[in-house]
């Protein structure tokens, strides 16, 4: 072959530093190495890539040059390929599908997900959302290698699945909304009075799950995490919300939590992870992580 990756990092390192000297001490191999490959890539192209002038740094000749800025584009691609390769060789695959859901995403799976991430550079990540479009259903169904999600009513055939942890429910009001001037106990009779923050059904949200989180007749449904956000904030109802993301709200007291007594702690759902078949070693990485997790905790 007249060019190869080795052939190319030659060339870019002996450019760069300006000797084939210090080329080879960066290259971790002799000089008379880096001049052979130089000697041997002009004599196969059949051009001089760099004037040699006794006493003087070596310099790129216009072929040279030429060859130089195609090298610097093609060299990261080159390893890229071959970086992917290495991976395939390791049983690792080229991308992982994760579907998350906006109520379950807690900081202790992202770190885990991170974690994932340096351990395994080459995978490319693509998140989806678990509402829209949550686990493949077999192997060669499009759709999510592995789910986080709360626990669905009905398993999905041909996954596996286990509890990982549990949705804590709180109900949340803005600082300004009424409800948050009330003293002690806040009764049924009371939210009742106030429109509720709910969300529209979806795949993981079936009428089931979501009538049980109903708690007044009047209702404003939203789509999306930020709709939610920016109707809580707005003071125009109330909702229920995992106490596990709620903190940092509450820390910076963007919104209030109700005394709603009796369904105080009460109110717990599961959170499930679902995985198909067939995964790679990162998929089984992160799935061993989280289960390791959630058996320390």
């Amino acid at each position: 072959m007249l060019l190869t990756t080795e052939r190319l990092h030659y060339l870019v390192t002996i450019a760069e530093l300006g000797s084939f000297s210090a080329a080879a001490r960066e290259l971790g191999v002799s000089a008379s190495a880096v001049n052979q490959a130089v000697q041997s890539m002009e004599l196969d192209l059949g051009v001089i890539l760099f004037e040699r002038v006794a006493g003087k740094s070596p310099s790129l000749t216009t072929a040279g040059r030429s060859l130089y800025f195609q090298a610097l584009d093609i060299i990261p691609r080159l390893t890229a390929i071959e970086q992917k390769a290495r991976s395939l060789q390791r049983g690792e695959e080229t991308q992982l599908t994760i579907a998350t859901h906006s109520m379950t995403l807690y900081p202790s799976f992202v770190e885990i997900i991170s974690q994932m991430l340096k351990r395994f550079p080459d995978v490319d990540l693509n998140l989806i959302d678990a509402e829209t479009q949550g686990l493949a259903e077999g192997s060669e169904t499009p759709g999510a290698d592995i789910m986080i999600a709360p626990a669905q009513l009905h398993p999905i055939r041909g996954t596996d699945n286990a509890v990982v942890d549990a949705i804590e429910w709180c109900f949340l009001v803005s600082p300004n909304h009424p409800l948050a001037a009330l003293k002690g106990e806040v009764t049924p009779q009371d939210l009742e009075q106030y429109p509720q923050i709910l969300t529209n059904e979806g795949e993981i949200a079936t009428t089931e799950l979501v009538e049980s989180l109903r708690f007044s007749p009047k209702i404003i449904r939203y789509q999306s995490s930020y709709q939610l956000h920016d109707l809580l904030m707005l003071g125009v109802g109330f909702t229920l919300y995992p106490e596990q993301l709620a903190k940092p709200y509450l820390d910076l007291g963007l919104v209030k939590k109700l005394d709603v007594g009796r369904y105080d702690n009460a109110m717990v759902w599961p959170v499930e992870m679902s995985w198909r078949s067939g995964l790679g070693q990162a998929g089984h990485w992160l799935i061993e992580a989280i289960l390791d997790r959630d058996n320390k905790e």
